[in-house]
């Protein structure tokens, strides 16, 4: 019984089907006593667009965010090359100059210590004491060779350049030969040249050693 009951229901449940006459009302039955406002629609419009040009906007900025950063590493690359290229360039202008930077600066100092001989003959005193401290106290007959300029200043201190030299036998021969302010000492086995020139050459050598630059 329950059956047929299913059977006879089934049967109500078919609808025939009715052909749609010309301006007929099609819209569904629940949705035809509601009234669409043109206010409604044009919001829908706009939260479409305003959704469109969101996620439009999240793609161009991720998209310009990308070639941005491919743009700055481009940028960056090339700058570090343009340091490294100008790296190596000064430093191949340094090794051209710096003979020249040497030489100047030699051809600079000696004039200064030439001037300050001009203008301190103590300056001697000084040379000589240093210079006879090269010489062994058991020499003998140790000459002393100044410009004649300097000879009264050595002359005016034989004494004390004995005492702090321990050397008894101590002469002085002036010899235009050497610059003032310099000295050359002679004994029967060793010499001392410390001539204002020779000095300045020592440093010269010094510094040439020190960096490794011929000048």
């Amino acid at each position: 019984m329950e059956k047929k009951s299913s059977s006879n229901n089934d049967i109500d449940s078919i609808q025939i089907y009715k052909p749609v006459q010309f301006g007929e009302d099609i819209t569904p039955p629940k949705y035809r006593n509601q009234e669409i406002k043109e206010e409604d629609i044009q919001a829908r419009i706009k939260a479409l667009e305003d959704e469109g040009y969101q996620k439009g906007y999240a793609i161009g900025y991720e998209k310009g965010l990308k070639d941005s950063e491919k743009d700055v590493a481009q940028r960056l690359k090339r700058f570090e090359g343009i340091i490294t290229e100008l790296e190596a360039y000064k430093l191949k202008k340094t090794n051209e100059l710096m003979p020249l930077i040497i030489e100047l600066s030699m051809e600079i100092a000696s004039k200064v210590i030439h001037k300050e001989v001009e203008l301190d003959r103590n300056i001697v005193m000084y040379i000589a004491r240093d210079a006879i401290k090269k010489i062994e106290e058991n020499e003998d007959n140790v000459v002393i060779k100044v410009n004649p300029l300097d000879y009264e200043v050595i002359a005016a201190n034989i004494n004390l350049l004995k005492e702090q030299s321990g050397l008894k036998n101590i002469s002085i021969e002036p010899l235009s030969t050497i610059s003032p302010g310099g000295c050359y000492i002679e004994t029967q086995t060793a010499e001392v040249d410390s001539r204002i020139e020779e000095q300045i050459k020592e440093i010269h050598d010094a510094i040439s050693t020190a960096t490794d630059i011929e000048v």
